[in-house]
């Protein structure tokens, strides 16, 4: 906000919309239209105020043409259709790869298809409506990556398509079922093995899988000095369920009780050491004396930032650990909680599981029998596919799981889109995409996964190309297994990217981390985020002052964090958006946000760190501490934050302060952010630590009311109140994917 000639534009734009809303409920369509043209031409009012005209005006058309206001389709992606493939190749689990991949003489392999489609592009161009490989169902071993180039690429007419035979499930997987377990009955064993554990615990020999090698134990995290990317990893799959390496405790944390090294450095205002050398409480760890492959799992220094630690040794008479460089980059602090991971001393729970990696041995605690089951054990490594540099290329109703790394990664190209298919049960991230432009998701499942579930990064920040990626569709959920922290459902980066009717849920940090410019997030439902970490929210934003014009709208938010307010409260907080350290220019507008308040420090629904000139308009906040909560920075602070802003090499200076004209005042005016017609309904406050100049108009505390989402809700038919598409939020039926009830 520039200052007070920017509020009367707001104040008279909100006035005007106000007023055009009042006729358009009494019926007076005529008089509205004309009062929504006004404003749609108002070059100075917000510009989302004039899109939001604009919206309006569509909307009396469509009803003066005997229409519904809205037309669902108009936010979703419409596909071009598909021409009539011009060569048609098999692949089955049945066929050999010396076969000419016909229907009734198929190929084994993926591989084999593609070499056949280079050998066909070899003689003559791609034929006329591109080319079909037809997966059929079963079981497809993965034993290396299968790479595709620029060389295998499509064209628009004619693309090359990977596509599941109807009504049929190709399985590609990189893991081995096992049977065979039988009770311990060595001795060793045994006797590490916890009392209350003795006479339920299975174990396998591997070899008998056909299982030679297992890699070694080694884990990262994102504060990990081992680096924050993919530490390939075996699971363990129990009737599709992931198993827990045995853990102690159970449940909950140990607390580091002092350091034995005192340097001096400091984490929440407790006593801290860059030596990974401390003393702990209790007895507990006096099991893990002998455990050959021991990790300690922590949030070590901030709450925010985990890693995995080896042992080196333990005193149980001086209750002290030592662990193994490198150490946590933060260092470790006074009340950091632990636990320790892969210990057969802890094996004492249904669905844990140890793996004896020197004797090529499994023991399992068996959720049920396991003769009844599906057993399997992750063991490729990864990543499963990689495209490189290739354009139109489509992969449909296809299914990669049992990697011990990431799924699929495609570098570069354009025009890719993987639809309908399913990414599961691996130990790194389901779906990268880095470079090209207008690859896309849709409709697929990205689930059960070690790190998080897609990586999306587009554009040119210092050019503004937009990249226009999209993930549309999706449910992407139960993610964070093994690193807990920035490892989202979405990582999204660069310029110009959507992400619309996904839903995401089941991550122990946030459901989207999004850096970069211009990407707009629309009609997500996003639930059961942040369930670990601290100082996070469902969508965290972080640190760049220039990313901006991304817009937040018409998303459903509920049930982040520890809104239940069982237990301890984090120390800072947990929220729905969070913007934090000099985040600017974000728009936030028609969201929905349910219990999404919570922490000692009290984050609201939508928590914004130090930035400004943010937008937060017509959001409905139901049950929050707070609808909105600040932190507002000093101006020193603030002006030495910036200063080097728009130095920053990444960026083209001139033309961001022609795309962003309020970066000119970007160092004036700290914290001022602008406020508009939100409604808190059952909300402990409206607005906490607000500071002195934001910008608040129109905003309403509501002490009860109607929290069901039904479009005729009286708290979203305010007048005034822009109408928030409930119905369209989320998933939807499409022709990869059908919902009950939902089309």
């Amino acid at each position: 906000m520039a200052g007070a000639a920017d509020a009367s534009q707001a104040r008279q734009s909100l006035a005007q919309l106000t007023s055009a809303d009042t006729l358009l409920r009494a019926g007076q369509l005529e008089a509205a239209k004309r009062e929504y043209e006004k404003l749609a031409s108002l070059s100075e009012a917000p510009e989302h105020h004039r899109w939001e005209a604009r919206c309006r005006l569509e909307e009396i058309e469509r009803r003066q043409a005997g229409l519904p206001a809205r037309d669902p389709n108009s936010s979703r992606v419409q596909l071009p259709p598909l021409p009539r493939a011009g060569q048609v190749l098999h692949v089955s689990a049945a066929g050999d790869d010396a076969n000419p991949g016909t229907q009734d003489k198929p190929f084994a392999s993926l591989a084999r298809a593609r070499d056949a489609i280079r050998s066909l592009r070899k003689r003559a161009p791609i034929p006329e409506g591109g080319v079909v490989v037809v997966v059929h169902g079963g079981e497809y071993r993965v034993a290396q990556t299968f790479v595709l180039a620029a060389e295998d690429s499509g064209t628009g007419p004619s693309p090359i398509i990977y596509r599941a035979a109807p009504g049929e499930v190709p399985r590609f997987t990189g893991g081995v079922h096992l049977s065979g377990f039988e009770l311990v009955r060595d001795a060793q064993a045994l006797g590490r093995l916890p009392r209350e554990s003795a006479g339920k615990v299975l174990e396998l020999d591997l070899r008998t899988a056909g299982v030679t090698q297992l890699m070694p134990l080694v884990l990262g995290g994102v504060a990990s000095g081992r680096g924050f990317r993919t530490h390939p990893a075996h699971e363990l799959f129990f009737n599709g369920k992931a198993m827990r390496l045995a853990r102690g405790p159970n449940e909950g944390f140990l607390r580091i009780a002092d350091v034995a090294v005192k340097d001096g450095t400091k984490g929440y205002d407790r006593q801290g050491s860059k030596t990974g050398k401390f003393f702990y409480q209790g007895d507990l760890p006096r099991r893990w004396l002998g455990e050959p492959d021991l990790l300690l799992y922590g949030y070590w220094f901030w709450d925010w930032a985990d890693s995995y630690e080896r042992v080196a040794g333990i005193d149980p008479e001086k209750r002290l650990i030592t662990l193994s460089e490198p150490y946590h980059t933060y260092g470790y602090s006074v009340g950091a909680p632990f636990y320790a991971i892969n210990a057969l001393s802890e094996l004492d729970l249904p669905g844990e599981y140890y793996l004896d990696r020197r004797n090529l041995r499994l023991f399992l605690y068996p959720p049920s029998d396991p003769a009844t089951a599906t057993v399997d054990l992750s063991l490729f490594p990864g990543p499963m596919m990689r495209l490189e540099n290739v354009s139109h290329a489509r992969f449909e109703r296809l299914t990669w799981e049992l990697g011990c790394g990431d799924g699929i990664i495609v570098a570069g190209g354009s025009n890719c889109l993987f639809a309908g298919c399913v990414v599961r049960r691996l130990a790194g991230n389901g779906i990268e995409i880095h470079g090209g432009s207008r690859h896309g998701l849709l409709s697929c499942d990205v689930c059960s996964l070690g790190r998080g579930g897609t990586v999306i990064s587009g554009g040119d920040r210092r050019t503004l190309t937009r990249g226009e990626h999209f993930v549309e569709n999706c449910d992407i959920y139960d993610l964070s297994r093994i690193d807990h922290t920035y490892t989202p459902a979405v990582l999204l980066e660069g310029v110009g990217n959507r992400l619309a009717h996904n839903r995401q849920h089941d991550v122990l940090s946030s459901a989207m981390r999004v850096e970069g410019n211009d990407h707009t997030i629309e009609f997500n439902e996003v639930f059961n985020a942040v369930l670990e970490s601290d100082d996070q929210g469902a969508v965290d934003m972080f640190g760049n002052p220039a990313y901006r014009g991304n817009v937040y709208r018409f998303n459903y938010w509920h049930h982040i964090g520890n809104w239940r307010m069982t237990g301890e409260q984090p120390k800072c907080g947990q929220a729905g958006i969070r913007l934090d350290d000099a985040i600017c220019g974000t728009l936030i507008y028609g969201n929905i946000f349910e219990r999404c308040s919570a922490g000692k420090l009290g984050f609201g629904g939508v928590q914004i760190h130090g930035g400004k000139d943010n937008i937060v308009d017509n959001n409905l906040f139901i049950d929050c501490a707070a609808a909105i909560s600040f932190s507002p920075w000093d101006p020193k602070r603030w002006r030495d934050f910036v200063a080097p802003a728009l130095s920053d090499s990444a960026i083209d200076k001139a033309l961001y302060l022609g795309r962003y004209p309020a970066l000119a005042w970007l160092a004036e005016n700290p914290n001022a952010n602008a406020l508009y017609r939100n409604v808190a309904v059952r909300c402990g406050e409206l607005f906490r630590r607000p500071p002195g100049n934001i910008e608040d108009l129109d905003n309403a505390r509501v002490a009860d009311g109607d929290s069901t989402l039904r479009p005729d809700n009286p708290l979203l038919n305010r007048p005034g109140f822009a109408p928030i598409p409930v119905e369209e939020i989320g998933l939807y039926s499409d022709a990869f994917r059908k919902l009950p009830g939902r089309q």
